[in-house]
């Protein structure tokens, strides 16, 4: 989906992609990479450089600004001062809740889905054609790229704000947050909703969407 705005900075979570436009209009010697100084210094980044220019790579820090995917909804067909808001989808809401659960020492910590890890979660039930809102409610320290295969989504609320239009198959759902998002299952057959980071996922953030009839 193309998303005509300018930003200083992106950032992405695992399985996140983005195509960025860039113009070259800086001449001179930089660095493109992560805004994390211990992260780029060892080895995240890479020296753009402009011909017949040369001398040490210069790295310049983006704006110290948070991180929200609602700059990139769409506003229109709203009313002055109104926020963006999503018709309530057909289906209705699934509610997704997501905590860490203490393993014990010496044991790698568990994740659950309302509850329950994988593969002992509930899957999540759904008919052919039908519109579905999904509330990701991260109960956890840890932000959460969750994925769902096989569908795009639509963002609907990110961290208490109203947008439309942000079409994805990954989001950040950010640590003691909630994020809701619309989708169509239009795509039938088993399909897997988990965590990417690996960690999470090897330790029970997974679960399945099954359809119906």
């Amino acid at each position: 989906m193309p998303v005509p705005r300018e930003v200083d900075a992106i950032e992405m979570g695992p399985a996140e992609r983005v195509d960025a436009v860039v113009t070259m209009n800086q001449p001179g010697v930089w660095i493109l990479g992560e805004a994390n100084d211990r992260i780029r210094n060892a080895g995240l980044g890479i020296v753009v450089e402009y011909a017949n220019r040369n001398g040490a790579p210069q790295w310049t820090a983006p704006p110290d600004t948070a991180w929200d995917y609602t700059i990139f909804g769409q506003k229109a067909g709203q009313q002055a001062g109104q926020q963006a808001k999503t018709p309530e989808p057909a289906g209705g809401v699934v509610p997704l809740v997501f905590r860490k659960k203490f393993a014990g020492n010496r044991w790698v910590d568990h994740w659950t889905i309302n509850g329950k890890s994988f593969p002992k979660t509930d899957p999540i039930h759904v008919r052919a054609n039908s519109r579905y809102r999904l509330r990701f409610d991260n109960q956890s320290d840890e932000a959460h790229p969750v994925h769902l295969h096989r569908h795009t989504f639509e963002l609907t609320r990110f961290a208490g704000k109203a947008t439309a239009g942000v079409l994805k198959d990954v989001v950040v759902v950010p640590a003691r947050k909630q994020v809701e998002v619309d989708f169509t299952a239009d795509n039938p057959g088993p399909t897997l909703f988990h965590c990417h980071q690996q960690l999470h996922m090897d330790y029970g953030f997974m679960t399945m969407v099954q359809y119906q009839g």
